[in-house]
């Protein structure tokens, strides 16, 4: 028997979901004027201990650091390492780009790390051989979120840093960390400024979710409802270029390109309203349409209007809404999808 809040495992998924989606990277909102009791940070840990591990055994350990000078070191080292952070951030400052505001965050908390009440590092017995063997990152990792999830319950925050992994020598004379003990995350732990945070953009599981075999997914070819898939699997083709947006946009921004890549695709043409000029063969606004004509080795041939998103050749994702593409759902059941998302290596 379930309330109307809770599921038939017993839990309310409203606030599971919740959790789940919005324990953030905080780093502008902590809260570094407000002491943080061991109690909760034990609480926290118990937790997160109960996330499974390579072969159940119990090699993982845990740091607490909240001497002041010792924090002060640290931060010493953390501030070296993340120099590059606050140069990047001063360059991107007002400009727009898409890791304007992550910089921008980072970069503060390289400059203020040590005045978080407590720096917690998840750590585990053994060195990383490189052979593949479960044992070392696959048995922490699992851990450190669970512990990130407990905190934000609790109305505390933190992020994810490596910084300190750079200088591993340095890190361990100052903690006293045996050559056996290798170090995985460091968060830096606090109450959070508010306690309201959003989930974060991310791409739908119809999209990234392969079925039986790579590439197979069950995305629908249509965002819109206009003309969809309604049964079968779908295949995605993706492909990494190691080349920055600004190369490879030429490229993919222009309409007529797929057409060499594709023998379904036969070639596009933009939609003119009437009085209008045609716009250049290249996506240079939002919204802007063409139309795509499209056969497959039946007699059938067909044409589907497509428009563009907003696009960004300064960003590390540049896409035009999540897809440029020429899809249809006939009734001899061929269809196309063709899309392009740059991503800077």
């Amino acid at each position: 028997m379930t309330s109307d809040s809770h599921n038939d495992a017993g839990f309310d998924l409203d606030q599971v979901d919740r959790l789940l989606t919005t324990t953030r990277s905080v780093r502008k909102r902590l809260d570094f004027d407000r002491d943080v009791p061991d109690r909760v940070i034990f609480d926290c840990i118990d937790l997160a201990e109960q996330a499974p591990s390579g072969g159940n055994d119990a090699s993982r350990r845990w740091i607490v650091i909240k001497d002041e000078a010792t924090k002060r070191k640290l931060g010493e080292i953390y501030a070296r390492n993340g120099e590059f952070m606050i140069n990047v951030a001063d360059r991107l400052e007002g400009s727009g780009h898409g890791k304007e505001k992550v910089f921008s965050s980072s970069a503060y908390l390289v400059e203020n790390f040590a005045k978080a009440p407590a720096l917690v590092i998840a750590a585990i017995w053994g060195i990383h051989d490189n052979s593949g063997r479960p044992g070392l990152f696959d048995s922490v990792i699992q851990s450190a979120w669970s512990f990130n999830l407990a905190l934000r319950s609790r109305g505390l925050g933190s992020t994810w840093t490596t910084l300190l992994n750079a200088s591993v020598d340095e890190l361990a004379g100052i903690l006293g960390i045996p050559d056996v003990i290798t170090t995985i995350v460091t968060f830096p732990v606090a109450y959070t400024k508010g306690t309201e945070f959003k989930p974060a953009a991310r791409r739908p599981a119809e999209q990234i979710t392969y079925f039986d075999r790579w590439g197979f997914t069950k995305a629908r070819a249509s965002e819109d409802g206009g003309v969809n898939f309604e049964d079968g699997l779908g295949v995605v083709a993706e492909v990494d270029i190691e080349a920055a947006p600004r190369k490879v946009w030429p490229f993919i921004s222009d309409i007529e390109f797929p057409v060499d890549a594709s023998e379904e695709l036969q070639g596009a043409a933009w939609t003119v309203r009437r009085g209008a000029s045609a716009p250049r063969s290249r996506v240079t606004t939002s919204s802007a349409t063409w139309s795509g004509r499209s056969k497959t080795t039946s007699p059938t041939m067909w044409k589907v209007a497509s428009s563009s998103g907003a696009q960004s050749t300064r960003r590390v994702r540049a896409d035009f809404g999540g897809s440029k593409s020429w899809t249809r759902a006939s009734e001899v059941g061929c269809g196309s999808r063709w899309r392009s998302v740059p991503r800077t290596t």
